[in-house]
């Protein structure tokens, strides 16, 4: 016991750390403001999920890590109740918590736990050093930061264990009988262990072997229990200066997270007079994403299935945080000075002192991104990576105008033809011109629409994708329309290549489009065109029902409403999941469903469902040249091959842009003789009756409501 001592040291820690979150936390009020306190049940829950109950650092591929952070970080929790009693001790001698008194049956089981604690989490210790120093993962960044840390941890354990020691020896011999008799020749017997309390039993047992007399045993005990204190406050003021700052900021980041729809972009207020085009400098990017690059724990399990970089583009998601980090720590006086500014011109100049984004972060590494949402599913502390490089993206393109050439084909096709190939919008029919597919417009009964989509109308592969659709839906006697000509592209690949403008020009003429008719069931074959109308197209007014049509087969089988025939001929089959459907909509099991209804069964790739590798078509990437690195699709190919085996098969998709590329990587491999690649729509059609597909439309029927989780 020591006040004065103990009052010394938490007012100069306090007051350290006061001072460092304050040149930390004040830069954050100079950038884009970003409600998020919205629907607050919902982020309690995400709380305990995925902070308090650490649901993703035990996801399969990095289960054995995970399992060790979690021990530390419950460790942790634990000890929060040690260490407030410790510091309570240091006013107090006989201090404890309410209910916590150390005899007492409570105070008893508390011990035992965080004894138990206390010792895993020096196993865990070990574990990590033996990661950092030894089997060095290429995930992991090699750093003396993270090796300092776990001594710092260690030391946290070992000097509970020392004073715990120290405390059990004393209370056994409070007078040190036992150096008198040790002084008189006898030899002691080794001290009781206490199976409540391990840890202090441990330690006990260590004073014994070493022949420490009773004032070195409780001098050691002191100054392992002042070491403890200094330790715990050291700790705490270290963590803001580097990536172990996520120990502080980790647990509000998963509170501010971004709530489902996760799929949906943030939509610019394009006519605002102070109107955001994108990020043209750190200043533009929200005080969550700066938090974000707090909270990094540059795990790297980002990486480890990232489409950029497994195939050697220039883009990690850690590196990319890591880079905004210590920008925002270069430029936090320029930051600070624009957040405290009250004088437009100070605060113009403060911003000028900016330097661009790009030169923090490569339009090279932005431009790789496929936005396949792999580092977002990946991400313990849920760091949102996809909307800041959309953010810079956008910043490129409609106030800089520098972005691949390419991209402007596309805009072009997409503002004059509606579709991102730029033919003609009046050929948008000519795939069903012999199926008399029954059109929104001439005001008959109908429960879907079938939203068909740029690529189902124009692209000559998916077009049989489309007829395969109307066999199924005419099989079943589902009532159905299309909008024909009056369909327009939704904007998806305007938007993630940058172009918010056009985006919101399509999106908003879809819509007046889709309400005209009174719209509220839409069925879809691209995953890009359900996120689209599904989750951002609410942003516009538009909501509606969508399902993917793998989704809808399934439902259809489900109700005995189609009992597909085996398809033959296809041998072994493969799924390959496409980003937009299983990751960011959760669709998994759907598309299995209805190829199991076909009689397939499929081999899975070991990259399966919220797994999946990216084809590496999404976020625009399908209309750009792959200049940089191995092709992505080459690589997924390979996988899909790998796991058919030598007599090859089919890889099985539901996506336009997948398939496309599925079909493209197997001819630049020369995998032409034994793989084919089709969609789940067309596997199942092929057990139907050729007559389905010229069949009339069916009188109206309707589909039962979508199953939870599938929609």
């Amino acid at each position: 016991m020591n006040p004065a001592l103990t009052s010394a040291m938490l007012l100069v820690a306090a007051a350290v750390f006061t001072f460092t979150m304050t040149r930390r936390v004040m830069p954050l009020f100079a950038l884009r403001r970003d409600v998020r306190t919205d629907r607050p049940g919902e982020r309690i829950r995400a709380l305990l999920r995925f902070g308090l109950g650490q649901r993703r650092l035990v996801d399969p591929e990095e289960r054995r890590p995970g399992l060790l952070h979690v021990v530390i970080f419950a460790a942790f929790l634990v000890l929060a109740i040690r260490t407030v009693t410790m510091f309570g001790m240091g006013f107090s001698a006989g201090f404890h918590l309410p209910l916590l008194a150390p005899d007492s049956g409570l105070g008893r089981a508390y011990g035992l736990v965080k004894d138990v604690m206390v010792l895993l989490a020096l196993f865990a210790v070990l574990g990590f050093l033996w990661r950092r120093l030894v089997t060095r993962p290429d995930r992991v960044t090699r750093s003396t930061e993270g090796v300092v840390i776990l001594f710092f941890i260690a030391g946290l354990m070992i000097t509970d264990v020392l004073f715990d020691g120290a405390l059990h020896l004393l209370r056994e011999d409070p007078l040190g009988l036992g150096d008198l008799l040790a002084g008189a020749g006898f030899e002691l017997p080794a001290p009781r262990f206490d199976w409540l309390a391990p840890a202090g039993s441990l330690g006990a047992a260590l004073y014994h072997a070493s022949g420490a007399s009773a004032g070195t045993v409780s001098a050691v005990g002191e100054a392992s229990f002042w070491l403890h204190l200094a330790l715990i406050l050291v700790f705490g003021n270290v963590l803001p200066y580097g990536k172990h700052f996520h120990i502080i900021t980790g647990l509000p980041n998963v509170f501010f997270a971004r709530l489902p729809p996760a799929g949906a972009l943030r939509k610019l207020d394009l006519e605002a007079e102070d109107a955001s085009y994108g990020a043209a400098t750190v200043k533009d990017l929200s005080w969550k994403e700066a938090w974000d690059v707090y909270s990094c724990t540059e795990c790297g399990r980002c990486q480890t299935h990232c489409p950029t970089y497994v195939t050697g583009k220039p883009l990690s998601h850690k590196e990319v945080n890591r880079s905004i980090r210590h920008h925002l720590a270069e430029v936090a006086p320029a930051l600070t000075a624009l957040a405290r500014a009250k004088d437009p011109a100070v605060r113009e100049a403060a911003a000028g002192a900016l330097p661009p984004i790009s030169e923090v972060i490569p339009p090279e590494t932005f431009w790789a991104c496929t936005t396949c949402g792999w580092c977002e599913t990946a991400c313990p502390v849920l760091i949102e990576n996809v909307p800041r490089l959309v953010d810079m993206r956008r910043q490129a393109v409609q106030v800089d105008s520098v972005f691949p050439d390419e991209a402007q084909r596309v805009f072009k096709g997409i503002e004059t033809q509606g579709n991102p190939w730029g033919i003609g919008s009046n050929k948008r029919t000519e795939w069903c011109e012999d199926l008399a597919v029954p059109r929104a417009a001439d005001g008959g009964d109908y429960e879907w629409l079938f939203f068909v989509g740029c690529a189902g109308a124009f692209d000559d592969r998916q077009k049989k994708v489309s007829r395969a659709i109307v066999r199924i839906l005419r099989e079943a006697k589902v009532s159905f329309a299309i909008l024909g000509e009056e369909e327009t592209c939704t904007g998806d690949a305007a938007r993630r290549l940058g172009n918010e403008y056009l985006f919101q020009m399509q999106a908003t003429a879809l819509t007046e489009t889709l309400n005209g008719h009174g719209v509220k069931k839409i069925l879809v074959q691209c995953p890009h065109c359900l996120n689209s109308i599904a989750n951002e197209l609410p942003q516009f007014g538009g909501r509606y029902e969508v399902v993917h049509h793998a989704e809808l087969i399934a439902r259809l089988v489900k109700d005995g409403r189609l009992a597909p025939g085996v398809a033959e001929g296809l041998g072994q089959v493969t799924f390959h999941d496409p980003c937009y459907l299983a990751r960011w909509n959760g669709v998994t099991e759907a598309p299995r469903e209805a190829l199991a209804a076909a009689g397939v069964q499929v081999a899975e790739m070991p990259r399966n469902r919220r797994q999946g590798f990216c084809c590496g078509a999404g976020g625009g990437r399908f209309w750009l040249e792959e200049k940089l690195g191995a092709r992505v699709n080459q690589n997924r190919v390979d996988e899909a091959a790998a796991t058919l085996g030598k007599a090859g098969g089919v890889i099985a998709t539901g996506c336009p842009f997948c398939l496309t590329m599925m079909k493209d990587g197997v001819n630049e491999t020369g995998r032409e003789e034994t793989l084919r690649v089709l969609d789940v729509a067309e596997i199942v059609a092929l057990g139907l009756p050729k007559r389905a597909e010229s069949a009339p439309a069916a009188a109206p029927e309707h589909t039962p409501a979508a199953p939870q989780g599938e929609a």
